[in-house]
């Protein structure tokens, strides 16, 4: 993931936890969490309803984190009031690609190397310190299924075409030879990414079952969500054809917004309303 983004980072932190700590958010109680904690002895620990100060040190974080985010050009500050007449969308000047690179370097760049107070150091260093110390993190012996065990899932009928989910149609010649058509099969899938889902077959193994039309692009989750919405609003049918031809058409849209987006970077940025010299960033 860092290397995709051309970043000069390390992220050295690994391992299989012991204890997964979350809020009571509906996706952290979802099937794919339960069975995937379950598959690997991960303990599940859940925030006290109303007790908010359990999360204290992670909301802080994500505060200091924001408190710099509200920085970046464009930003739609934390209120109406507080933005004013300031036009976010004309200040932007990052697209969601960069963006990610920005926080991933304000977490591996800085977070990670800057002096912790509770911990006397900084968070690399206290992780290098236990490595150096004998520490061994557990590893799952097969990091693919790991992965794939903690994807969401459905279960889906096998039809004589193929698997049908998220209005497209999945198929490879394999698909009869791990199942049998009218079985019921578990499916999981990346929402980041739903080009490919897959399917556990009768031998336990999970199974990459592609695109019946290898033509389309891979879409995340949400792309294909927002294209259905599309058709409903326009009162089309809702099938593959509708939604691959919406999305053809938005990312020309966001095709031309991001070449205008680098002709107003050359240009340079709009910045936000002048604001007082922010404090040194404390992360603790």
């Amino acid at each position: 993931w860092i290397a995709d983004r051309g970043l000069d980072l390390e992220w050295a932190a690994w391992g299989l936890p012991q204890a997964l700590h979350m809020d009571n958010a509906r996706e952290f109680k979802s099937e794919a969490v339960r069975r995937g904690c379950d598959e690997y002895g991960i303990a599940k620990i859940f925030r006290p309803i109303a007790r908010p100060h359990f999360g204290g040190h992670i909301e802080r974080l994500i505060g200091t984190l924001m408190g710099r985010v509200h920085l970046l050009p464009g930003t739609t500050s934390s209120n109406v009031a507080e933005r004013g007449e300031y036009d976010s969308a004309k200040s932007a000047t990052m697209t969601l690609a960069e963006f990610e690179a920005w926080l991933a370097l304000e977490i591996a760049g800085r977070y990670h190397r800057q002096t912790h107070r509770a911990l006397g150091v900084s968070p690399l260093a206290a992780w290098e310190t236990a490595r150096a110390r004998g520490f061994v993190p557990s590893l799952p012996a097969d990091s693919r299924q790991f992965s794939l065990n903690f994807l969401p899932l459905e279960i889906r009928s096998l039809r004589k075409d193929g698997i049908h989910l998220f209005n497209i149609r999945y198929w490879t010649e394999r698909l009869p030879l791990i199942a049998r058509p009218g079985d019921d099969v578990v499916v999981r899938y990346d929402p980041r990414n739903i080009g490919r889902v897959y399917v556990l077959g009768r031998d336990s193994d999970y199974h990459d079952i592609v695109y019946a039309d290898v033509r389309h692009p891979p879409i995340s989750l949400w792309e294909q969500r927002f294209a259905r919405a599309s058709l409903r609003a326009q009162q089309r049918r809702v099938d593959e054809t509708g939604i691959f031809s919406t999305l053809d058409q938005q990312r020309a849209i966001v095709a031309e917004a991001a070449r205008a987006t680098r002709t107003a970077r050359r240009r340079g940025p709009t910045l936000p309303p002048p604001v007082p010299s922010p404090p040194a960033v404390n992360y603790d």
